[in-house]
Order: structure tokens, then C-alpha cells, then sequence
């Protein structure tokens, strides 16, 4: 059998997020999404997954936006010296030292599990756990809290399984900017037989607010229109493609 995890992305990123997100989760077929604790819009998140009954979801691993949940002084290598992480990844990976990277990754599970969440998986802002010294960390702390990953790729997935840290099968980033249409979400969901993929997702309400934070923001519109459109949500059922969440991930 087929069974599809729809992660949303960027929970916590901004209002309009929130906002998508959450209608995805409660009107469309999105079953899971991830939260960026380190951001002002978290609280907001938290509160509005609370209101709906919402009690698990996963983590967001933010190292390139923002401030820092560790204090500047204590993970200087990932921060600017206004305190603010690198929003360049190049430069993350040139100047990280991987104790810091632990550290603040620690700490950001850590603001999580004070929030009367349940926390089923870790995936990063950007990807920043396929590169080396960021996966074997994140794997190291996977295993640690007993949590899956996403796997970004290949040979992710296969580190993972190596280290013993639960992923899914497959994993799919193409419903994204122009590939965000219904067609290439259909063509995602037949290009595997059985087993279990993982599909990104980035569903926004619209916001002029949002363009002076995210790039990318009209494209999540739309994603937000087809991940809550009947026609979807008939194709899976015709389909027999079951939706599932990470707590119902199977090793």
C-alpha cells in the first residue's frame, strides 16, 4: 500500500503561515507539519494548533533565520554579530563549529518540549542536515529523543538507516514554486509502488506582509488552494492512497 506523510514546512514563520497551515491541516490533506521554535510567529502557531485540537506535530531545525534560542555568546560560529543567524548558507557551513550546531539544535528541541506538544520528527530549515556536520548531529540527536527524520536525499537515507534513525521510503521537494500544480503532485504520488513518502509542502494564506519575509509567497498560495481541493482529495481516495502522519511511521 501507498501511504503519503503531506509535511507542511514553516510553521511559526509568519501569520499567514500559521493561518495556511493550519487550514491545510483541518480542511485539506495535509497530515503533519513542523514548527520553527526559535521564531516570534512560534507562539502564535502553538496557540492556534491548541485551538484545534491539534497536540503533535514535528521540528523545524533552524539554523539560518532568526535569532538563536542559545544565547549569541554561547554558539558565535552560527551568528552574525547582531546575534542573527547567517541567512546564507554558505556561510553557516564555512564558519559552524558542530559542538554550536549541537548545542543550539539541542536547545531547540528543548524550547519544544516546554510547550504541551508531542513531538513526532525533525526536518531543517533549507535542508541544512544533508550536509556533513549537520546529519551526523541531527542523527545523533534523533536517535537521543527516539524521533525520525526527513531524509532529503538518497544518500541521507541511507546514512540514516546505517546510524538506525527511522525515515521514510521516498521523499519528495518538486511541489515547489512552478512545480506547485496539481498534475505534478499527482505525477509525485504514482512514481512510487508501496511504502511511504514524504511530500514538502509550503501552504500560505495571502499576505503582502509575508513577501517582506519569505521569498517565496505567492506560489504558497496556491499550494494552499490544491492542498484543500476536493479534486485531491477524491483522486487519493480513487487512488487508494492513504494518508498518514510520522507517529504512524512504521520501522
Amino acid at each position: 500500500m501507498k501511504k503519503v506523510i503531506i509535511n507542511a514546512d514553516d510553521f511559526g514563520l509568519h501569520s499567514s503561515c500559521n493561518q495556511g497551515i493550519i487550514k491545510a491541516l483541518t480542511e485539506g490533506v495535509v497530515s503533519s507539519t513542523t514548527l520553527m521554535i526559535n521564531l516570534p510567529g512560534a507562539e502564535e502557531a502553538i496557540k492556534l494548533a491548541q485551538q484545534k485540537g491539534i497536540k503533535q506535530m514535528g521540528l523545524h531545525l533552524n539554523l539560518t533565520y532568526g535569532r538563536s534560542i542559545s544565547p549569541a555568546k554561547e554558539v558565535p560560529s552560527l551568528v552574525t554579530e547582531e546575534g542573527e543567524f547567517y541567512d546564507q548558507l554558505a556561510e553557516l557551513l564555512e564558519n559552524k563549529k558542530v559542538a554550536e550546531v549541537k548545542h543550539e539544535l539541542r536547545r531547540q528541541i528543548e524550547k519544544f518540549m516546554e510547550t504541551d506538544l508531542e513531538l513526532t520528527h525533525l526536518d531543517s530549515h533549507h535542508h541544512i542536515h544533508l550536509n556533513s556536520g549537520f546529519k551526523e548531529v541531527v542523527a545523533e540527536l534523533a536517535r537521543e529523543y527516539e524521533l525520525p527524520v526527513r531524509h532529503p536525499n538518497d544518500e541521507v537515507k541511507e546514512y540514516f538507516k546505517q546510524v538506525g534513525v527511522m525515515t521514510t521510503d521516498y521523499f519528495s521537494d518538486d511541489f515547489y514554486g512552478v512545480g506547485a500544480t496539481l498534475e505534478n503532485l499527482k505525477h509525485q504520488l504514482e512514481s512510487f509502488s508501496a511504502g511511504t513518502m514524504e511530500i514538502m509542502c509550503h501552504p500560505a494564506l495571502a499576505d503582502n506582509r509575508l513577501k517582506k519575509t519569505s521569498s517565496y509567497n505567492d506560489h504558497r498560495v496556491r499550494e494552499l488552494k490544491i492542498l484543500t481541493s476536493d479534486e485531491l482529495v477524491e483522486w487519493l481516495k480513487k487512488e487508494g492512497i492513504k494518508i498518514i502522519s510520522f507517529v504512524e511511521l512504521e520501522s
